[in-house]
């Protein structure tokens, strides 16, 4: 197991083990008190917690080398997790909405909201640490699925914040009277952080699902390749094809080279070699292939 392979599989372990507890504690305090928020952030950790159980055996896989089955690799295991983890988020996000507006409509005051302060005051503390960890583990290995773990941690994080201040609130109110207004806070904060962080998932689905099916990799990571190319150019006769696809963190670039007929084997051989390695300044891992036409 090489550095990067072990700072994901630490990471997905911390991931694990926080979802874990912040389910047991969320999941308790909610029941306890009947609140649809602290329901809605319980079942955000259990969503990362089944995640939690997928990233473990995906590392384990993206870092397995090409064999007689998958000969590019098992790099698409990564967007696919990115994509089911986005799915649930989505899922969990639109069940809340749901059981909130039943809330509203068949509404019931919270009786202590000691509880849930203390529980959505756990979930911000835990949650930021775990978050940032995942986020710093996801910039050193430029993984989108550590970068999508961090994603969720910070959206739950976030729910957690609303959380806590709508808590805070709702207990101010309480205290001072204004009972008519207490059973409509809970399910209102769990539709409003439910619209709200249900559009970073949507984007990274959308994403990742263009890696499952082979669309071009993002601009930036075109123009990458373009640079070297428009670099090459000149001791070529032209580019006859270019193709460009990504799985995961993994940049998979073939070209064909338009040449002069005398071109020798050897020639043609570090034409490629330099190239690939020009490449690989630009970008973190690829997979190159360079072939050659001759001129007519």
């Amino acid at each position: 197991m090489n550095s990067e392979e072990g700072s994901q599989v630490s990471a997905a372990k911390v991931s694990l083990w926080g979802s874990i507890a912040l389910f047991v504690i969320s999941a308790a305090a909610g029941l306890a008190v009947d609140s649809i928020t602290l329901i809605l952030d319980a079942s955000a950790s259990l969503v990362i917690l089944v995640v939690a159980f997928m990233m473990s055996s995906t590392i384990k896989k993206i870092h397995s080398p090409p064999d007689e089955i998958f000969n590019f690799g098992y790099e698409k295991y990564e967007p696919f997790t990115v994509v089911l983890q986005g799915g649930l988020i989505i899922a969990t996000c639109l069940v809340s909405i749901k059981f909130a507006v039943q809330d509203i409509i068949h509404f019931d005051d919270i009786k202590n909201y000691q509880i849930p302060l203390i529980a959505s005051g756990i979930s911000v503390v835990a949650g930021t640490f775990i978050a940032v960890f995942i986020g710093i583990t996801a910039k050193r290995t430029r993984s989108s699925m550590m970068h999508a773990a961090s994603m969720h941690w910070f959206i739950d994080t976030g729910m957690s914040v609303g959380m806590l201040g709508g808590f805070y609130l709702g207990s101010i109110l309480k205290q001072r009277g204004y009972t008519e207004i207490t059973p409509f806070i809970d399910p209102a904060m769990a539709i409003t952080l439910a619209l709200v962080f249900i559009l970073p998932p949507i984007k990274a689905v959308k994403k990742n699902f263009l890696e499952l099916i082979d669309a071009v990799p993002s601009r930036e990571i075109r123009e990458k390749v373009k640079k070297v190319v428009d670099e090459y150019k000149p001791k070529m006769f032209g580019v006859h094809r270019i193709r460009t696809r990504k799985a995961g963190d993994k940049v998979f670039v073939e070209i064909c080279f338009i040449v002069k007929e005398d071109v020798t084997l050897r020639e043609a051989e570090a034409i490629a070699a330099d190239f690939e390695r020009d490449l690989k300044i630009h970008l973190h891992r690829i997979d190159v292939v360079v072939y050659f036409k001759p001129t007519k």
